[in-house]
């Protein structure tokens, strides 16, 4: 009997909660795979384009924002980050590839591990998809991925997920206007780096950096550069990837369609990938 009634109580529950709407239901996008980039935001320098971002990714119920690099302006500026944080919101998960305004000292490297709890090179994983978060402006070793966090990498890529993401800060292909202070400066060490890629099945490879877009392929791995989230824009025309933009994934078919937006909203570019 009394369990019979405890049943009946949970149930008169269940029905309240159903016909009130207060069973949580997430919003459309948030639990699919979907996610967004941006890159060389700058918060402490200009703040309006990653609110109008942030706004963006709200609507479309996405729940995970990654920035390639230079999120903040000033390296080791806590207030800065802090501002990150509290415009992004508490319902995102934020995830930073350090730029060299994130953490070029060791000094500004130990705050960013202060603010987000861990490491600065990292990975994490949602279902079928591997993300991956490295950093090109280790002490003694900016421009390249190497020693350590390349042995860590080949170990990580070697898992197996039907999809894999690399977010990095500075480009390995970088168009004319950074030529010489990307990763193409050491071309041995790049040229390691991108034959992993192509061995482990990396599809996508989102760096910043340059305040511009452009999407080149390589051996069968896209290269994006996404970089224009509110930084001064590199390039003269936009014709040459000079507009403000942001990227958004979203899981489609078994693999991902990736849109660049610019800030009115239109779309400059799209490609898929599958596995």
């Amino acid at each position: 009997m009394i369990r019979r009634l405890i049943h009946l109580v949970w149930l008169s529950i269940i029905v309240t909660c159903l016909v009130a709407g207060l069973l949580c239901v997430r919003p459309a996008g948030a639990g699919d795979g979907s996610f967004a980039i941006i890159g060389d935001t700058h918060i402490g320098q200009r703040e309006a384009p990653y609110t109008a971002f942030v706004k963006q990714v709200e609507k479309r119920g996405i729940h995970t924002i990654i920035i390639v690099g230079d999120a903040i302006e000033t390296p080791g500026k806590k207030d800065e980050w802090d501002r990150l944080f509290h415009l992004t919101g508490d319902k995102i998960a934020l995830h930073v590839a350090p730029g060299n305004h994130d953490a070029n000292s060791r000094r500004a490297l130990a705050v960013y591990k202060e603010v987000f709890s861990r490491d600065a090179y990292y990975s994490f994983s949602q279902n079928d998809t591997l993300f991956v978060l490295l950093n090109t402006e280790i002490t003694g070793q900016e421009g390249k991925i190497t020693g350590q966090q390349f042995a860590w990498l080949d170990r990580e890529l070697a898992k197996p997920f039907t999809h894999k993401f690399v977010f990095l800060h500075r480009p390995l292909f970088p168009t004319i206007f950074g030529m010489g202070y990307c990763l193409d400066r050491y071309p041995q060490e790049r040229d390691r780096l991108h034959q992993l890629f192509v061995k482990q099945g990396v599809a996508v490879v989102v760096s910043g950096h340059q305040h511009l877009y452009n999407r080149s392929e390589k051996d069968g791995v896209h290269y994006v550069i996404s970089g224009g989230g509110g930084g001064r824009l590199h390039g003269f025309s936009e014709d040459e990837g000079a507009f403000l933009h942001y990227v958004l994934a979203k899981k489609s078919n078994g693999g991902y369609v990736f849109t660049a937006f610019d800030f009115k909203g239109i779309v400059r570019d799209e490609f898929s990938v599958k596995r």
